[in-house]
């Protein structure tokens, strides 16, 4: 059976082109060279991703304000959905802040009243549009925003993404983290690592897939996470580097913090998982080495 994601969010955000990328296999470039038109109608499309079956719904940003107001267009766009995927970008966050957090807390409201029971998920997306040496700190000051300005009872998921060359494992780790809610594999590491991690202190541990992306991203209470897109972009560049293939730790330096970081090869265990990686403010390496060894055990 297919697990239903809808992806909405207002026209021209980039939501048909991270379809077409992510789950369609076009180049990225052409479609930059050649964009593509509005989508006019909602589309229904099945996909095979890693280990799991996808039906993809993706809503017109044109349509959003009539399904927002329309009792049957909900129920059709987000009726039996797992994951509701909100599309904004970087230059409109900017600009109309305020309409997109109109927009989210609309769809939570939508969610809760019909008991879709569906994860809703935001995407701020175009992220190369932001002065590289400025962005870590940027998107730092923008998620504190965002959950100041949603003001909900529940902290929504929120991925930084972008389809540049450069930044495209930035959307590659938001979808695959995404629809790895719907693996059974993944779901039963997922709850093993969030047990191993709560009594733990300033700790985060994420499990890459053999496309080295992330499938699993575990934190402790207290993680600072205003520090996620300095350590998105070191387990990518981690993930790249054949060396790290055997058990490996160090310190290393992320934003304005220190870690220690230990990384561990597991697909000899599982084939649906490359890497286990673990950072931490205040675990000693043994008892980093001693979590990882409790979770290689578990998935045999």
């Amino acid at each position: 059976m297919a697990n239903k994601i809808t992806i909405i969010g207002p026209p021209e955000m980039g939501k048909t082109t991270i379809k077409k990328v992510i789950f369609e296999g076009e180049d990225p470039s052409d479609l930059i060279l050649f964009p593509l038109e509005a989508t006019i109608g909602i589309k229904y499309s099945v996909h095979q991703f890693m280990d799991s079956k996808v039906s993809l719904i993706d809503a017109p940003g044109q349509s959003l304000p009539i399904i927002l107001q329309d009792e049957q267009k909900q129920i059709l766009a987000f009726g039996d959905a797992g994951a509701i995927i909100y599309v904004f970008d970087y230059p409109t966050w900017i600009s109309d802040s305020q309409d997109i957090i109109d927009d989210i807390k609309k769809i939570y409201e939508i969610n809760k009243k019909h008991e879709f029971g569906a994860k809703i998920i935001l995407f701020l997306h175009k992220i190369d549009l932001i002065i590289k040496k400025k962005i870590g700190t940027l998107l730092s000051f923008i998620r504190k925003q965002i959950i100041k300005q949603l003001d909900l009872p529940e902290e929504l998921p929120l991925y930084f993404t972008s389809l540049h060359p450069n930044l495209i494992y930035t959307t590659y780790n938001a979808i695959s983290n995404t629809i790895s809610n719907f693996s059974e594999n993944t779901s039963t590491l997922k709850e093993n690592i969030k047990n191993k991690l709560k009594n733990s202190s300033k700790t985060i541990c994420f499990v890459t897939n053999q496309d080295n992306y992330i499938l699993i991203q575990e934190i402790s209470e207290d993680f600072d996470t205003n520090i996620l897109y300095y350590l998105y972009e070191e387990v990518y560049n981690l993930s790249k580097s054949p060396e790290t293939i055997t058990l490996k730790s160090n310190v290393v330096s992320l934003g304005p913090k220190l870690f220690n970081k230990i990384i561990t090869s597991v697909n000899n265990h599982n084939p649906n998982f490359k890497y286990i990686i673990i950072f931490s403010e205040t675990l000693e390496k043994e008892d980093m080495i001693k979590i990882l060894d409790e979770l290689k055990k578990d998935l045999n």
